[in-house]
């Protein structure tokens, strides 16, 4: 009975992590039509961090005709990060990560992010800043649209 029941505490935490990686919010996407229309598509690649040393992927989505996205980032051991806001003008991106807790100090952190649109590529930077104590850690960041 003790070993069915655990199976399924462990089966439930499962679907639930499932879930909770599977659900993506919509993300505000500001900039002209024309811009828009550059940066629909889907868009994945990685992150690196220069002090942390972390790395992790990227998704990014956006359907032509609509001024909202889905997409995040996953943080060193898969901990969703989600993107907040994102916009593109002269095919200059601009965005925010919501802020989170990071597990390297335990303390909220916020990160902007800069790049450049270019055919089907977008290469980046990032600036993640300790709320606390105004340190700043910085990083790279590339995407590729997907066919």
């Amino acid at each position: 009975m003790r070993r069915r029941r655990l199976a399924l505490i462990a089966l439930a935490a499962l679907v639930a992590l499932v879930a909770c990686a599977g659900s993506k919010k919509d993300v505000e996407v500001k900039g002209g039509d024309p811009e828009l229309a550059r940066l629909a598509g889907t868009w994945r690649g990685d992150y690196q961090g220069v002090e942390s040393g972390r790395e992790g992927p990227i998704e990014f989505a956006l359907e032509l005709g609509r001024h909202t996205a889905t997409g995040q980032v996953l943080m060193g051991g898969g901990t969703p990060l989600q993107i907040e806001f994102v916009a593109v003008e002269h095919g200059k991106l601009a965005g925010t990560i919501a802020p989170y807790t990071d597990p390297s100090c335990a303390c909220e952190v916020e990160t902007r992010f800069l790049g450049t649109l270019a055919a089907d590529a977008i290469d980046g930077t990032f600036e993640t800043k300790v709320s606390a104590t105004g340190q700043v850690q910085t990083g790279t960041w590339r995407v590729e649209r997907q066919r």
